[in-house]
């Protein structure tokens, strides 16, 4: 019988709907999944937090081309800048550019009023073409003109991987982790009622925290397409831990239980998205990775909650994965202030 596992009802005594759980979020090339983890009206309030942060992370995805569950890379916003002018547009799943068409309205030296027209789609053209032809106005149509060299932007404000949304989504992940390495008997018990409470109501705080630890990271390193949870539970000292890694560099700490009773156990999953499947690595890797996990949370070197160096840590990463695959420039992706 399916039991939700956010707010642990049942399909028999209160008649729900189920629906699938995703590990990692679709929107982030997750496909791995929990059958009927999760009733439709926990499924529906997640999504809202989930979709904040793979809003975020569109850039990221399009760049590493990563696709969704419908096997679609997604476009994303662009600035496109000429050496005497700057446009907006975007840029295709396919690396194309395409700018956004505009009108600019202008007055010749006749004193006559003219709409000035660029960049605009066949069809777009075909609809002028017939507007001016029935109102007997004066199309004037010009080539494309010599090219020019452009530099292309892509990029955003890095906001929401630090705030409650993003920190929830973090949560869940490390959470919904949890049930596909341990099971679901385990992770419905009272044991993990505040990491439940924490993915509803973004409460209590201290569940779920960005870190940097550049020690940790050398040892266990990811490439820009790989997901990861890796978990470690341990009844002498009553905790369970996870560390959550997305793009292979935005580095979590989620505090699943610090009252556990349970057997002792380390497991850790990495998924690639770029693929879409589950990384198979060595044993002596796991053990290495999940014995950072304690390291981490007590180590002086550990940078926790601080926003800036996170993201700073990140693009750093970033660009030198994406230079060795050709592109040259990131683009502009910043922290908040």
């Amino acid at each position: 019988m399916p039991i939700c596992l956010f707010c642990l009802r049942d399909e028999e005594a209160d008649a729900l709907t189920f629906t699938d759980e995703h590990l990692f979020p679709a929107a982030l090339g997750g496909n791995l999944v929990i059958k009927d983890g999760s009733c439709g009206g926990c499924n529906h309030g997640n999504s809202k937090f989930e979709q904040a942060l793979a809003a975020e992370l569109t850039p990221i995805r399009m760049l590493l081309q990563i696709p969704d569950r419908y096997g679609k890379v997604p476009r994303t916003a662009a600035t496109i800048v000429a050496p005497s002018e700057t446009y907006k547009g975007h840029v295709q799943s396919d690396g194309k550019v395409v700018l956004t068409p505009s009108v600019t309205r202008e007055t010749n030296e006749k004193g006559e009023h003219e709409a000035v027209y660029r960049f605009l789609t066949d069809a777009r053209k075909e609809e002028l073409r017939a507007k001016a032809k029935n109102k007997g106005q004066r199309l004037i149509e010009m080539g494309p003109g010599d090219p020019v060299t452009v530099e292309v932007h892509i990029g955003g404000d890095l906001v929401v991987i630090g705030s409650e949304a993003g920190l929830r989504m973090v949560a869940k992940i490390a959470y919904t982790g949890l049930v596909h390495l341990a099971g679901v008997r385990i992770v419905t018990s009272d044991a993990f009622r505040e990491v439940r409470q924490f993915i509803f109501e973004g409460t209590p705080q201290g569940v779920a925290r960005l870190f940097v630890n550049h020690s940790y990271l050398k040892a266990c390193e990811q490439g820009p397409h790989q997901h990861s949870v890796a978990i470690a539970a341990r009844r002498d000292i009553h905790r369970v831990d996870a560390i959550v890694r997305l793009f292979g560099e935005l580095t979590y700490f989620v505090v699943l239980s610090d009252h556990y009773d349970g057997p002792d156990f380390v497991n850790t999953l990495v998924y690639d998205a770029y693929r879409g499947e589950e990384n198979g690595i060595f044993f002596a890797h796991i053990q290495a990775e999940l014995l950072q996990t304690e390291e981490v949370r007590n180590d002086k070197e550990t940078v926790w909650d601080d926003v800036e160096h996170f993201v700073g840590n990140f693009c750093e990463f970033l660009d030198r994965a994406l230079k060795q695959r050709g592109i040259q420039d990131l683009g502009e992706i910043n922290a908040p202030g």
